[in-house]
C-alpha cells in the first residue's frame, strides 16, 4: 500500500448567484466618498431582507454567492484569475483540518510533480537544489547529468531560470520552471563564489534517476547512511549502501533520516526490514471508526546485525517517523537528534475532475505500542539540537565528509560517540549497542 494508492473522484458545484440593489449600492458609494476616501463600503442588502434576520444557507451556496460576488462586481476585472482562486480557496479549507504539512492540496501540474517525486524519475537537468537565506542553491548535481557534465558545483547560487529571476520565486516554483519535457531546453544563470563573472548554460533536459540513498565512511569505520525520502526504489538502494558498506569494512552504522519528508508505506516496511527481525511490528493504521491494523517486517528479510544510530529532527516526518518508531521501540537502536514533524496520518488522493487532487488525511499512524505520532512527533533517546544556520552533515554523491563538516554538525558527533563507546551528551554511560563499550 502507498500513501497515494487510493483515490476517488470527487465533483465541485457552486451556489445560487447573488442578486444586489444597484441603488442601494450607489448610493452606498456616495455616502463613502461624502466621508472620506478609504472608508470601508457599507454593506448593500436587498430593501425585502434589510430587517429579517439571515436564513441558514449551505455553506457550499455561499461559497458560490462569494465568488459570483467578486466575478460581478471586483473593479479589476483582469486581476481576476479562476484556477489561483480555486485553489487558493480549497488550500485554505484543508488548512483548517489542522494536519498542516501533510493533507494538501494539488493542482495537475503539482499532483505531476509529486508522483515524478515518489516514483524515484523525473524529467530535469540533474540538481539538487534547496533555499537558504531567500537564495536558490545548489546542493549537488547527480551523476551523469546534463548539469554536472556542464560543470555546475555544489554551493552554486541559481540567479535566472529562461531569464527570469529566481530570488524571489520560492523553492517550488524554481523547480517546476527547471524541470519540463524530456529534450527541451532550459537555460540557467549561477553566480560561483570567488567568480565575478555569472555562468550561464544551456541544458537539455532528460530522464533522471535519483537514489534516495547514499552514503560514506566515517572515523572508526562507521557508515554514514542518508536516506533522504522513500520514495520507488528506496528499499533496493539501501541494501546495496549497506551491502556497500559491510564490504568495505563497517563496523557500525548511523542511518540519517534528517529532513526526510516521508514517501511510499511499503518503502517504509522494507526498509524497516533491514534492521529489525522478520515479523516485527513497524506500525499500527487506525481509521476514523476506530479499528486497527498491523504492519509488519517482511517475513524473509536478512537484516544488518550492525550496531546503529537513527539520526532525527524536525523536518523528519511521514514514513520517517513511522521507521524511527519502530527501530525505537523494537529497542534495535537509540534516536539522536529532536522531536520529529509529527505527522502521522495516511494519505488518500482524491483526483478532482479538472485533474488536480486533494491527499487527504485518512487512516492515523501508531508506532507498534500504539502511540499517536500525528500531532505528538518521535521524541529522541538522546535530544541533541542543531543552530538553524547550521546544515546537517550529509554524505551526498558519495562523497567524504571533511572534519571541519563533521565537527560542526553536533548530533551526527552525538552518534560517533554512542558508537565509539563514549557517553552521549547528558548521559553518563554509552547506550546499548555502542562498539566497543567496556
Amino acid at each position: 500500500m502507498t500513501l497515494d494508492e487510493k483515490s476517488e473522484r470527487r465533483g465541485r458545484t457552486f451556489g445560487r448567484r447573488a442578486r444586489f440593489s444597484f441603488g442601494l449600492v450607489l448610493l452606498a458609494v456616495v455616502f463613502t466618498l461624502g466621508v472620506g476616501l478609504g472608508a470601508t463600503l457599507a454593506p448593500a442588502m436587498p430593501p425585502s431582507h434589510s430587517q429579517a434576520a439571515p436564513s441558514p444557507a449551505a455553506p457550499i451556496s455561499v461559497f458560490g454567492e462569494a465568488w459570483d460576488v467578486v466575478h460581478q462586481h471586483y473593479v479589476d476585472p483582469s486581476a481576476i484569475d479562476d484556477q489561483k482562486m480555486l485553489a487558493a480557496a480549497i488550500t485554505a479549507m484543508l488548512e483548517t483540518l489542522g494536519d498542516q504539512g501533510h493533507t494538501r492540496y494539488l493542482t495537475a501540474d503539482e499532483l505531476r510533480m509529486h508522483a515524478e517525486e515518489l516514483s524515484g524519475t523525473y524529467t530535469g537537468v540533474g540538481i539538487q537544489i534547496e533555499e537558504r537565506d531567500g537564495n536558490i542553491v545548489v546542493v549537488t548535481p547527480l551523476d551523469n547529468s546534463p548539469a554536472q557534465e556542464a560543470g555546475i558545483r555544489p554551493g552554486d547560487v541559481l540567479l535566472e531560470v529562461d531569464g527570469q529571476p529566481a530570488q524571489g520565486l520560492g523553492l517550488d516554483e524554481v523547480v517546476r520552471r527547471v524541470r519540463g519535457p524530456e529534450g527541451t531546453s532550459v537555460t540557467l544563470v549561477f553566480q560561483r563564489q570567488g567568480q565575478q563573472d555569472p555562468i550561464q548554460v544551456t541544458l537539455v533536459r532528460e530522464t533522471i534517476r535519483i537514489s534516495p540513498v547514499s552514503w560514506t565512511m566515517l572515523p572508526g569505520q562507521i557508515a554514514d547512511i542518508r536516506l533522504s525520502q522513500f520514495s520507488s526504489g528506496a528499499t533496493d538502494d539501501l541494501k546495496r549502501a549497506i551491502a556497500e558498506a559491510q564490504a568495505a569494512g563497517a563496523e557500525a552504522i548511523v542511518l540519517d533520516l534528517r529532513n526526510n519528508p516521508g514517501g511510499l508505506v511499503n518503502e517504509a516496511i522494507g526498509v524497516a526490514s533491514q534492521f529489525l527481525p522478520p515479523n516485527s511490528t513497524v506500525f499500527l493504521s487506525q481509521v476514523r471508526g476506530g479499528d486497527r491494523e498491523e504492519y509488519r517486517t517482511d517475513a524473509s528479510a536478512s537484516p544488518t546485525d550492525l550496531p546503529m544510530v537513527v539520526l532525527i529532527n524536525g523536518g523528519t516526518a511521514s514514513a520517517g517517523e513511522i521507521v524511527a518508531g519502530a527501530i525505537q521501540e523494537n529497542k534495535r537502536a537509540p534516536l539522536v537528534g529532536e522531536r520529529t514533524f509529527g505527522t502521522g496520518t495516511v494519505l488518500t488522493e482524491f483526483r478532482l475532475q479538472d485533474g488536480s487532487a486533494i491527499l487527504l488525511g485518512t487512516e492515523l499512524w501508531l508506532t507498534p505500542s500504539g502511540r499517536q505520532i500525528w500531532r505528538n512527533g518521535i521524541e529522541p533517546d538522546v535530544r541533541v539540537s542543531l543552530p538553524v544556520e547550521v546544515p546537517p552533515a550529509m554524505p551526498v554523491g558519495g562523497r567524504p565528509l571533511t572534519e571541519e563538516t563533521i565537527a560542526q554538525d553536533a548530533q551526527l558527533q552525538a552518534a560517533l560517540r554512542i558508537l565509539q563507546g563514549y557517553p552521549a551528551p547528558g548521559t553518563s554511560a554509552p547506550r546499548p549497542g555502542c562498539l566497543r563499550c567496556e
